[in-house]
């Protein structure tokens, strides 16, 4: 690779385009300039902004090499040798870099477009003087003709019009201390239109220019549009400009010429007939039935730049449509002779690349792309002005608020805390806990310092937490449950070492502890003074490919499990469940509920993240306590609701028990039923909060068919999901397309196939990359789910079983049946026990006793014993009911495999009847010995 290229503006969406396309073209070696506080910080800036394209940031290090520096200034701000050194090596320079904004003040825009020029320019001439410069491209913009009217040819510059904007006049005076290099460099200067996203995939960074009415049209906000339908768009692809930078770079017929990369004029597109398209496939897509828009070709207010005279910022959507329109008024046509000449007729099918570029900004909800991880996004919302994000504690019956400022400003005090407890990039720090906007806090922080977040159940028993802050390395844990706080003495291994701990509980800690415990407004003044408003506070030392989070597997499965998730895995999966909202319901004020614990994968990552990516003002509340949902529900009203199904089910046997319930389930078929169903609908979601709900989602444990299609009947759509701790979401139903019986299509970049023996694999950008220090659940690139499912012919998945013997409860809770079943046969007098709670709230046991027959003295011992197991069990667990029947299991009777393994299925079918009566609360058939109840919690 002889030729090196050095590339300004790589950050940036076109300069992007361009690295990717002499990768793919060229052999040359890239040297990319990337603004940083040092190499290494750059190198993973432009790793984040190219992640996006795998190949573009696997050249990271290889073929682009990164260069820390600043076109602004003097050398690009590097010391003698590096400067020196690129001199001699450089042979072309590809100068992209631009400050974009239309009327920021001309100062401000002249230190990127004018002397940022004037520094690309003394290197070049400084490479010149070493023999090895071949071409400076520069990249201008057709808008440096100003105001000027009619036909543009490619070599006129010229001022003499005057210009609508600062950036106008800017990027113009740039261009003309290029012009002027001529006679000493081998320059060529390219002038892209309206650069739009990528032809085939609609790929782009930034929903500026055209964008703007687009997003305007489809929320309904744009109904008249101050111009003629016949005006025609000056839009250009990116994949356009960038191969055509890319091989006219290297194109010695190129030298001393100027470009101008826009369409044909003939080929643009009509504004009337390009919404025209828009509204077609808006109501084919979306669903949406936009009116037509008003054409009026009355000129807005706008007020021409001046040199030397401030333009203000103009507020609101007039002020700015009145920037863009000077963009979109036609006035110009921009000549093609060389461009023509060099590589040949374009022709813009504007048709074909327009469905693209919709469904990539529908899906980005036309928020700007940008290399933030999850936790610098929340940051960024917060302190952001236009859709606004409001708080709200739930405890104890009361509703504390709390704005974006405070949260955002304890978030920095709490990184900063962190810091100055030696919290260091790639450290674990456990945290367990109610769900609150502290936990969010101590969320984000944990991000923002680089660590690694390791996500525990508050219910889980301390031995397990033990275990997991030993497994995990944690270096600090964060408590935020006073039981949990009462029993820290119980964390033997982990309290060995000197480790700190926070309490983030609302009250104050229990006294004589066995560790002094930092509380909470301590903690946060560690933060204080630690840089929490400087800039590099806000920006984690992390890349996309660092770890993320560890979420451990129940501890009801067997041996805990450390799910690997990497920072890509969060914000893809954030910026997928936000995508996948009904588009009126993702564009409007709407709120959120958090109630699951915030340590499970469906409330931590799909719920935490996805809120900071919707286009709307957001009401963010957070429930303490679980059982309170039935209150919380009516006042939240939730715009998104996902859930167990053992909400819902509780939610339906409300309904099914009142008056009107009963008297619709008994004439549901009639006349009356058919009235009845609308006002019982509004009725049924109202009393549970769900009346403002777009969209109700359950998943997270196997769903009842029949309890999907009694809402179905009444004319509520529940869409069932599917996904597990190592893919948090795989598959879920949509609007228009919820077949019940199956969890859906898979999301988008999933893909999903069946095994031979049934078990269904899984392959996308959700699945875990591996368990920390325990090896990967994949194989050949495609994770094992452990579950039994097939495709139907439109492509849904359908959910059969599990493929281990696990249980899962209608609330979501695994439970490994093997290791309580061990307990409860350890227990005097019981033969063979069996464990049942598959989509069931709560577990059962069958039991057999040993011996001939069951007295009273030997059923009270074995209900003492199981309370004793109960206790050392995790809630989910825990026995609530058992029965004591006659005789025992055998080979010959087909219960036991020939190495004494239970047939679960087959012990589950025999005693149907049994299982049945104890959930259902039914009278026992005669043969049954005993039954035997656990106490509720709170009862004596």
């Amino acid at each position: 690779m002889s030729d090196t290229v050095l590339l300004t503006g790589a950050t940036g969406f076109l300069g992007g385009q361009i690295a990717g396309r002499l990768l793919q073209d060229t052999n040359c070696a890239i040297v990319a300039l990337v603004r940083a506080e040092d190499m290494e910080a750059a190198a993973r800036r432009l790793v984040r902004v190219w992640s996006d394209w795998p190949e573009l940031a696997g050249a990271v290090g290889g073929r682009v090499q990164v260069v820390c520096g600043d076109i602004s200034l003097p050398q690009f701000g590097l010391d003698k040798d590096t400067y020196d050194e690129l001199a001699r090596r450089v042979t072309h320079i590809v100068h992209a870099a631009a400050d974009l904004r239309l009327n920021a003040p001309i100062e401000e825009l002249r230190v990127t477009n004018v002397q940022g020029v004037a520094n690309v320019l003394e290197l070049a001439r400084a490479a010149r003087r070493n023999g090895g410069l071949q071409r400076l491209a520069h990249v201008s913009t057709a808008y440096v003709a100003g105001c000027r009217r009619g036909l543009v040819p490619e070599e006129a510059l010229s001022d003499e019009s005057g210009f609508s904007s600062a950036y106008e006049q800017s990027k113009y005076e740039g261009e003309r201390l290029v012009q002027a290099a001529k006679e000493e460099l081998p320059v060529s200067v390219f002038r892209p239109g309206m650069i739009v996203g990528d032809s085939r995939t609609g790929a782009i960074q930034t929903f500026n220019t055209v964008y703007y009415p687009l997003r305007l049209y489809l929320t309904g906000k744009l109904r008249v549009l101050p111009a003629s339908s016949k005006l025609r768009l000056n839009v250009v692809p990116v994949d356009y400009v960038a191969r055509a930078i890319a091989s006219l770079t290297f194109d010695p017929r190129a030298v001393g010429l100027t470009f101008h990369l826009t369409a044909p004029d003939a080929s643009l597109p009509g504004v009337g007939d390009a919404l025209a398209d828009v509204r077609q496939w808006a109501k084919e897509r979306l669903g949406l039935n936009l009116p037509r828009l008003v054409f009026l070709p009355i000129p807005l207010p706008h007020r021409r730049y001046r040199p030397g005279r401030t333009t203000p910022q103009q507020e609101g959507l007039l002020g700015t449509l009145s920037e863009l329109m000077p963009y979109m008024q036609g006035r110009q046509q921009f000549g093609r002779d060389n461009i023509d000449r060099l590589l040949g007729p374009y022709e813009l099918r504007w048709r074909e690349f327009l469905p693209h570029l919709l469904e990539y900004a529908v899906r980005m909800g036309f928020l700007h792309r940008s290399g933030r991880t999850v936790h610098e996004q929340i940051l960024f919302r917060l302190g952001r002005k236009s859709r606004r994000v409001t708080y709200h504690d739930m405890f104890e019956g009361k509703t504390v608020t709390r704005s974006a400022q405070e949260v955002r400003a304890d978030m920095l005090r709490a990184a900063g805390a962190l810091r100055a407890l030696g919290v260091c990039p790639g450290d674990r720090v456990a945290i367990v806990g109610f769900n609150s906007t502290r936990y969010l806090t101590l969320d984000v922080a944990i991000g923002l310092v680089g660590a690694v977040s390791v996500p525990l159940y508050y219910t889980s028993p301390p031995a397990e937490v033990d275990a997991i802050l030993q497994a995990s390395g944690a270096k600090l844990l964060l408590v935020g449950t006073p039981k949990l706080l009462g029993q820290l003495d119980e964390l033997r291994t982990w309290l060995c070492a000197e480790r700190p701990i926070v309490s983030f509980c609302r009250g104050p800690a229990p006294e004589e502890l066995p560790r002094p415990v930092i509380p909470w407004d301590g903690f946060l003044a560690l933060g204080t003074g630690q840089g929490g408003g400087a800039a590099s506070a806000t920006i984690a030392p992390v890349g996309f490919g660092d770890l993320a989070t560890l979420r451990y597997t129940s501890g009801t499965t067997g041996q805990p499990k450390g799910v690997v998730f990497h920072h890509a895995h969060l914000r893809w999966m954030a910026e997928c469940i936000a995508s996948l909202l009904p588009w009126k319901a993702k564009h409007r004020a709407g709120s959120w509920l958090s109630f699951l614990p915030m340590n499970h994968v469906v409330e931590g990552i799909l719920a935490t993240y996805a809120p900071y990516y919707i286009p709307a003002p957001v009401d963010i509340y957070f429930l303490e306590d679980i059982h309170g949902l039935s209150r919380a529900l009516p006042q939240v009203r939730p715009a998104v609701f996902f859930s167990v199904p053992r909400v819902y089910e509780k939610i339906w046997e409300t309904f099914a028990g009142g008056g009107p319930g009963r008297l619709y389930l008994r004439r549901q078929k009639s006349l009356i039923g058919w009235v009845l169903r609308p006002m019982l609908r509004w009725a049924l979601l109202r009393k549970a909060g769900l009346d403002r709900c777009a969209q109700l989602i359950v998943g997270s444990a196997p769903v009842a068919e029949s309890l999907l299609r009694a809402y179905h009947d009444l004319g509520i759509e529940i869409y069932n999901a599917y996904g597990l701790t190592e893919a948090p979401l795989v598959a879920m139903n949509r609007r228009g397309a919820n077949r019940i019986g199956t969890v859906g299509q898979p999301l988008p970049d999933t893909e999903i196939r069946v095994a031979d023996d049934g078990e269904v694999l899984v392959r996308g950008p959700q699945v875990t990359a591996g368990y920390f220090s325990a090896g990967s659940p994949c194989q050949d690139g495609w994770l094992r789910t452990g579950d039994l499912g097939r495709l139907t012919d439109e492509g849904d998945l359908v959910i059969i079983g599990r493929k281990k013997e696990l249980i899962k409860t209608s609330y979501g809770k695994y439970v490994h049946p093997a290791k309580v079943e061990t307990l409860l046969k350890e227990i005097p007098g019981v033969a063979e026990a069996m464990l049942e709670g598959e989509a069931r709230p709560y577990c059962t046991a069958l039991l057999w006793a040993k011996g001939d027959g069951c007295n009273p003295s030997l059923t009270e011992a074995i209900d003492r014993a199981i309370l004793e197991v109960n206790a050392h069990l995790s809630h989910p667990e825990q026995v609530k009911q058992w029965v004591i029947l006659p005789g025992s299991l055998s080979i010959e009777g087909g219960h036991m495999t020939a190495s004494l393994k239970l047939k679960r299925h087959v012990v589950a079918q025999q005693f149907s009847d049994i299982l049945d009566a104890l959930y259902r609360g039914e009278s026992m058939p005669g043969y049954t010995l005993h039954i035997g109840r656990a106490r509720k919690e709170g009862t004596t």
